[in-house]
């Protein structure tokens, strides 16, 4: 679904005899503090549909399966666009886009409101002189947020994350922390939100869009109840494993052990999911670190990589 200013407008995968409007895409996910840059690719669209994306609009991204219903894999905002090409059968373009918003280039209400007064005295400038200028009166500008003695650490993630105007999905300080002393805010909202979340033994990612905070660890994972199965031959059931979980750590005293689980596409998990795995290899419950989901003409799949 493509979010421009004036409407959303929604394109859907279809093969007909008449008709092909494919979508391929490659959407990765991790509990980095990065947000994952995301690829898709739509064919056979109409030129005028085509000139609707431009950089800057919001796109979300669903996928599922008919029986199973359809569900929110990602969203964000469209950093660059592909040329539009054909190789004489189909007409393809494609778009890259970061998961979420930027949050990076947020500013602090303060800081808005110094940029518009030092814009305004950059104007009067041009229009009296530098001269004339340097005898007005300093500028007041509006002070950084500003905590008292004893202000708790999530107290001040909501409240700079309410200012910024940065959504958070969900928070959880492993080790809560108090400021005795209070606390000045100073940097980007985004960077002063990650290192309290440091401070309390917790990190911020990315999760489907949203911003989360927790520990990365499974108590405080997104348990959306996925059981994924192999089948196995002469017995019902079989809940899209496609291949054997694997696993490159060599270190078995390693502090994280991952293992890689590949199934047939599900768009419930994502970073922070947890999920149960049933197979000869790999047995328990287990907390996704990360993963991508990938459709192609030959993959529709969620690869997963889970802590052990």
């Amino acid at each position: 679904m493509l979010v421009t200013p004036h409407e959303s407008v929604q394109f859907d995968y279809l093969q007909t005899l008449n008709h092909s409007m494919g979508i391929q895409f490659s959407v990765p996910f991790s509990d980095s503090s990065t947000p994952p840059t995301c690829t898709v690719t739509l064919m056979n669209v109409a030129e005028k549909h085509r000139k609707l994306f431009k950089k800057g609009y919001e796109v979300k991204l669903y996928a599922g399966y008919y029986e199973d219903g359809v569900g929110l894999l990602s969203q964000g905002v469209i950093r660059k666009i592909s040329p539009f090409t054909s190789d004489g059968t189909n007409n393809t373009f494609s778009f890259t886009y970061r998961e979420g918003q930027d949050y990076s280039k947020l500013v602090s209400s303060a800081d808005k409101y110094n940029q518009k007064l030092e814009d305004a005295r950059k104007k009067q400038e041009k229009v009296i002189g530098k001269k004339a200028a340097a005898n007005l009166p300093k500028i007041k500008k509006h002070s950084s947020l500003s905590f008292g003695k004893g202000v708790a650490a999530e107290t001040i993630i909501r409240r700079v994350a309410s200012d910024a105007g940065i959504d958070i999905e969900s928070i959880y300080l492993a080790k809560p922390k108090t400021y005795k002393k209070g606390y000045t805010c100073h940097g980007k909202p985004i960077t002063i939100i990650s290192d309290i979340a440091k401070v309390c033994g917790s990190k911020v990612y990315y999760r489907r869009g949203m911003i989360a905070i927790d520990d990365l660890s499974k108590m405080r994972g997104h348990n959306e109840h996925i059981l994924v199965t192999t089948h196995v031959k002469g017995q019902h059931g079989g809940t899209g494993l496609i291949q054997y979980p694997t696993t490159d750590s060599e270190d078995e005293d390693a502090k994280h052990k991952t293992w890689s689980v590949v199934s047939l596409l599900r768009y419930q998990v994502s970073t922070g999911s947890v999920i149960t795995v049933d197979d000869r290899f790999l047995k328990g419950t287990f907390r996704v670190k990360s993963g991508e989901h990938t459709c192609d003409d030959s993959n529709f799949t969620t690869t997963m990589e889970v802590y052990v």
